[in-house]
């Protein structure tokens, strides 16, 4: 075999690097159906008459396994390492896991339960193969972010022009009363009331979660200044597009603490950063009835009780004195919530969410998940697990992204694991002890 190598270096060569081709090419595959995934593609069905049990939710989990089964097949064609039993990540999220299929026993909804539940822990798996078998290629280096928002941005395209054939246009706005908006599940009037784009069949917040998301990994990455201000641009106009205040609120706070990690070793960057804040302050107080007038449209009468939220949660922990330990079961809010507020399909906070359908049990667990996400960051000062943190907290106060199937939930868990492993210096490219092999 040696002297095969020592006579065609050439070949071995031309071999090894469409091996790796191909291999990034089922990575990149497998995380585009990942986030995909999250996407609806077909109009929704009634949760609560359907048992849970959904096409959407049927196609989720068909993407995400099919995604699982592309990463497996290249981690065994390369024989890489791609697990590891013991991250913390996969520890705290497999107790979770176990509690929500337990919840099952006293869920009004065991299957929904149990689903969700194995649904969490399939992208929590799928997060850590992706981390580690890219850690593991030849150009693995600050290359997350870039893979990411390479997948987030395919996805992107495909929606523009799967609308063309969803709704007759690229971007479509839910005031348009010519399309069929009765598709979504809710009053065309109410609907048209507030014209918000539409990505597929995807709820406004998902979509304004998605443009987000996008923005905060492009910001992370090294890329050109200039390809990164067209590419804000752009998505910053399509989440304008979207109207979605939460998203963008949690958004606008993701970037700060981005900017201030970025600056904070440089005086001089913040100093100018500082200038031209205050500037811009100034030039808003002479100016500020004409600026003003393009976000009168987001200063509406909901706002002041965030669209009705603050009426739901007094009826949640109604509920949450009653079963404050065990809760009601994993993803069962929908049962109880709707009885009283007909839109409400789940607490519309992250923290309440939890609560609600785990308990103190399940809080604790999330709890600690995140105080090892703060010790990741501290430790790493990773600018993509601080925005996308400080994201999932401010927009998870408005609806649960926690501990919940997700794009959020799987760009945080993503973000911590790649810094996680910048910080401990693993994978190496040898197999560790604790982990699983594909060849076994």
């Amino acid at each position: 075999m040696q002297n095969f190598q020592e006579a065609n270096p050439g070949l071995i060569t031309e071999l090894s690097a469409t091996r790796q081709m191909s291999g990034a090419v089922l990575l990149f595959a497998a995380l585009t159906l990942i986030v995909l995934a999250f996407i609806p593609l077909v109009p929704p069905d009634d949760a609560i008459k359907g048992g849970g049990i959904t096409l959407r939710g049927g196609m989720e989990f068909a993407f995400i396994l099919i995604a699982l089964s592309l990463m497996a097949a290249h981690a065994q064609q390369r024989n890489l390492f791609i697990f590891d039993f013991k991250n913390p990540t996969f520890v705290i999220i497999s107790l979770f896991v176990g509690w929500s299929v337990l919840s099952g026993l006293w869920s009004p909804n065991p299957i929904l339960s149990v689903a969700k539940g194995a649904e969490l822990w399939a992208i929590t798996i799928a997060a850590i193969m992706f981390v580690t078998l890219v850690r593991q290629s030849v150009t693995a280096r600050n290359q997350i972010e870039a893979r990411l928002l390479s997948a987030l941005i395919t996805v992107l395209c495909l929606l523009i022009v799967a609308n063309t054939f969803f709704w007759g246009t690229p971007l479509p706005s839910s005031g348009d009363e010519s399309l069929p908006l009765h598709l979504l599940g809710e009053e065309p009037f109410a609907l048209a009331a507030r014209p918000r784009l539409l990505l597929a069949y995807a709820h406004p917040l998902l979509t304004g979660d998605f443009l987000a998301l996008s923005v905060v990994c492009l910001f992370a990455t090294a890329f050109k200044k200039r390809f990164k201000a067209i590419g804000l641009g752009i998505l910053f106009a399509l989440l304008w597009m979207a109207d979605a205040r939460g998203p963008s609120v949690a958004l606008l706070a993701a970037l700060g603490a981005m900017t201030v990690l970025k600056l904070r070793r440089n005086s001089v960057r913040a100093l100018a950063l500082i200038l031209v804040v205050t500037a811009g302050l100034a030039v808003a107080m002479i100016f500020q009835d004409s600026l003003l007038k393009p976000i009168n449209s987001l200063l509406s009468d909901d706002v002041y009780t965030l669209n009705s939220r603050t009426e739901l949660w007094p009826k949640a922990f109604s509920y949450i004195a009653q079963e404050p330990v065990t809760g009601y079961g994993y993803y069962s809010s929908r049962y109880l919530l709707m009885k009283d507020f007909i839109w409400a399909g789940h607490a519309h906070n992250s923290f309440i969410e939890l609560l609600l359908t785990t308990g103190l049990v399940g809080l604790v667990l999330a709890l600690a998940y995140l105080f090892y996400v703060g010790r990741v960051v501290r430790n790493s000062r990773d600018g993509l697990l601080l925005g996308t943190l400080i994201y999932t907290l401010i927009q998870g106060m408005l609806n649960p992204l926690l501990f919940t199937p997700g794009l959020p939930m799987f760009v945080l868990l993503v973000a911590t694991l790649s810094a996680g492993l910048n910080v401990s210096g693993q994978p190496s490219e040898k197999p560790l002890t604790c982990g699983w092999e594909a060849n076994l």
